[in-house]
């Protein structure tokens, strides 16, 4: 079995339903997508260590001490089964037919094209430090495009604005359910209100 990553990322902005089915027909068991996660995760793990510290050197402001690389990949990897889960879950309930290991190895794709663009972010960073925060907008523009291209062919839906809504709304509420549990379980603590003069 080859694969194709060149032509895979160059369609994945020209013709990204067709890279997602193409994806999902790959015969892959469950642990080798579970595999392909993990490698992604480590190596934007690195990757995004390495732009800390570029960004540190290049504009001369004292970062502290650097995200550790394993709290990174675990972080990732949490968020990357539970939007799979999330993504299948939710589909479903609207009527879609998409599994949860389809879902994943859609995200996991997602994330190397993101990966793929911060390496050209770190780029940026060296030559033009400005254009950076730039290419941030335009990865998470990116990000939001394939996830509501995927999510309708992952489940068959026909209504692209509709999908966009329901990507959303799913991602503000998984915002909130997870600064509830982090709150109330001590993770995150609020910040005190201020004590009158």
């Amino acid at each position: 079995m080859q694969i194709d990553l060149k032509d895979l990322l160059t369609r994945s902005f020209s013709d990204p339903r067709g890279v997602a089915r193409d994806l999902m027909a790959l015969p892959l068991s469950n642990a080798t997508r579970f595999l392909a996660m993990m490698l992604v995760v480590i190596m934007t793990a690195i990757l995004g260590t390495l732009a800390q510290m570029v960004f540190g050197v290049i504009t001369g402001v004292e970062m502290g001490a650097l995200t550790p690389p394993l709290a990174v990949v675990g972080l990732q990897a949490t968020l990357l089964v539970y939007g799979a889960f999330a993504m299948s879950f939710v589909g479903q309930r609207f009527g879609g037919k998409g599994s949860f290991s389809d879902a994943l190895i859609l995200l996991t794709w997602i994330e190397f094209v993101l990966m793929i663009g911060q390496v050209i972010q770190v780029l940026l960073m060296v030559f033009f430090p400005i254009s950076a925060t730039l290419m941030s907008i335009l990865l998470i523009g990116l990000m939001f495009f394939l996830l509501v291209q995927f999510t309708i062919e992952l489940h068959g839906f026909e209504n692209p604005f509709a999908v966009a809504v329901g990507v959303l709304l799913t991602f503000i509420g998984s915002a909130l359910v997870a600064g509830i549990v982090l709150v109330s379980t001590g993770l995150v603590q609020m910040p005190a209100p201020p004590m009158p003069q």
